[in-house]
């Protein structure tokens, strides 16, 4: 009973994820062509950041279903790291479209042009009607893969109701300057994410320590736990930004077995408390030569 659970849990996950990607696809196709109607840029680059959050909800449904992989003899480690692949690529397409959205923008502010203001207000409506039941649908799920699908998804939702707002003021006032405005100014905070989800990918692939390790903290901690004589060799990285491990070599002063494992439970708990869930501990006696 409990393995058709968790079989129809993971089914509903990948199934409310399925119908966000459909509805972000549906609306990605329909906002790129409000935005040629309506002769926005500013509905265009909002429709390019929700292209890469369409790719970014068909990655999450594609990771949900590869999850309960187990490691293999040639991916010890499992699959997280697949979510990297992800993110490359999520970065790239994000990177190539916010500059020709930006390049193009600058364009249009050293030469403005008029928007249909009344247009931009429906299509920015729609948007958020889109995008508030995706991530609603989402929302409801309890997995953390699902949860980030719907925080991103009411992200995008935060862009639109700026649409609306410009929209709606133009719709009154002739600025044809806030459009463009608006676009470079959606466009700079795509790329301000993308640069930092790319410095946190390469700090992953670089086996750097995870930002939320306290590594000097960890290091004291450790030290003074009864029994050690001296740690060496502390490595901490993160397999996906989520999942961290460690290995460490330890020299004790414990010479029986149940000590030592002892010994080892204690050290485990304090990596636990810092967010590491896998640890590989080598035990030496403290007279040894390390």
């Amino acid at each position: 009973m409990a393995h058709k659970h968790i079989h129809l849990h993971s089914e509903a996950t990948g199934s409310n994820i399925l119908s966000a990607f459909f509805i972000n696809l549906a609306f990605t196709v329909i906002s790129l062509i409000g935005g040629w109607l309506t002769n926005s840029m500013a509905i265009i680059s909002d429709s390019i950041h929700d292209l890469g959050c369409t790719l970014s909800i068909a990655l999450a449904w594609v990771f949900e279903r590869i999850a309960g992989h187990k490691p293999t003899r040639h991916f010890t480690f499992g699959y997280q790291r697949f979510t990297l692949l992800g993110a490359f690529i999520n970065a790239f397409i994000l990177l190539s479209g916010s500059s020709v959205v930006l390049y193009e923008s600058i364009k249009r502010l050293m030469s403005p042009e008029e928007v249909n203001a009344e247009g931009m207000l429906w299509f920015a409506l729609l948007a958020i009607l889109f995008k508030g039941f995706a991530a609603w649908r989402t929302w409801r799920g309890s997995s953390v893969n699902q949860r980030m699908v719907s925080l991103h998804l009411l992200g995008d939702c935060l862009g639109w109701v700026a649409v609306l707002i410009a929209s709606f003021v133009m719709m009154f006032v002739q600025i044809p300057l806030l459009d463009p405005i608006l676009s470079v100014c959606i466009s700079l905070y795509i790329l301000c994410n993308v640069v930092h989800n790319l410095i946190v990918a390469f700090r992953i692939v670089l086996e750097g320590v995870p930002s939320e390790v306290d590594y000097d903290a960890l290091c004291s901690e450790i030290a003074t736990l009864s029994g050690i004589a001296a740690v060496s060799e502390l490595r901490v990285w993160s397999l996906d930004n989520e999942h961290h491990v460690a290995e460490l070599k330890v020299a004790t002063t414990y010479d029986t077995l149940h000590e030592i494992e002892v010994l080892k439970a204690s050290v485990r708990t304090l990596l636990a408390k810092q967010g590491v869930q896998a640890s590989t501990i080598e035990v030496s006696p403290a007279d040894s030569p390390q």
